[in-house]
């Protein structure tokens, strides 16, 4: 009787006998992300150089201002309906009775 060996995969949720060609595959664990630095860029709001990604950060809020790329919901949650003028029901009512829009 040959022993075998057991491992659990989170990937899959599951036991996965090891072998292995499994082994290699279970090693290959996520690494970091390095990204780029942005290219440098010429400031729409006073003109000057943007050399890095974190003076970039530092210009927009050293100015008050957000990036903005396809989400807009923080526009939506700020939105206030505005209060109808005073009196506008009564009228809006009055005028559907005058024209038999109600009874």
């Amino acid at each position: 009787m040959t022993r075998r060996r057991y491992i659990y995969d989170a990937r899959t949720d599951r036991m996965v006998e090891v072998t292995e060609r499994c082994t290699l595959a279970l090693e290959d664990k996520p690494a970091h992300h390095i990204m780029n630095d942005i290219k440098e860029y010429k400031s729409m709001i006073t003109g000057e150089q943007i050399t890095s990604r974190s003076k970039h950060r530092e210009h927009l809020k050293a100015h008050g201002c957000i990036e903005v790329g396809d989400q807009v919901n923080y526009m939506v949650k700020n939105i206030r309906r505005p209060e109808p003028p005073p009196g506008l029901h009564e009228a809006m009512m009055r005028a559907a009775y005058k024209h038999g829009i109600l009874k």
